[in-house]
């Protein structure tokens, strides 16, 4: 029996100050500017499986700002998968603000983003 899946790869943004809210798809990612709610969704009843997740900033390119704020591109939250885990796991959507309220600073004056990749699956229902 063959399992249609899709991958989906979101980059959600956390700055310290607002911005108007304002969407850009490049290179098959979703861009949201700072501490904008985006849902991750999946078709019809298939379930959301969280494969990856990192809030913090591995690339000086994606989410770019002030030179100063991306130089750490070292920058990791191990608890980020778990969160995203218990937030979306088995949920046709789920919505997410990449910020303080739900992930802690693991690195402080670093521009941060939140970066998941994600599975739709066929839902069990």
């Amino acid at each position: 029996v063959w399992e249609m899946s899709l991958f989906f790869t979101v980059w959600l943004l956390s700055a310290p100050e607002r911005e108007t809210n304002s969407f850009r798809l490049t290179e098959g990612a979703l861009s949201v500017k700072p501490l904008l709610q985006t849902p991750l969704r999946c078709p019809g009843t298939d379930v959301i499986m969280i494969e990856s997740a990192n809030y913090g900033r591995t690339d000086d390119k994606i989410c770019d700002s002030d030179p100063a704020q991306m130089e750490n591109t070292r920058c990791y939250l191990p608890d980020a998968y778990k969160i995203m885990s218990l937030r979306c796991n088995n949920r046709t959507q789920c919505a997410v603000v990449a910020g303080p309220d739900v992930f802690p600073d693991p690195c402080p004056g670093t521009y941060k983003y939140l970066e998941v990749q994600y599975e739709c699956r066929r839902g069990n229902w």
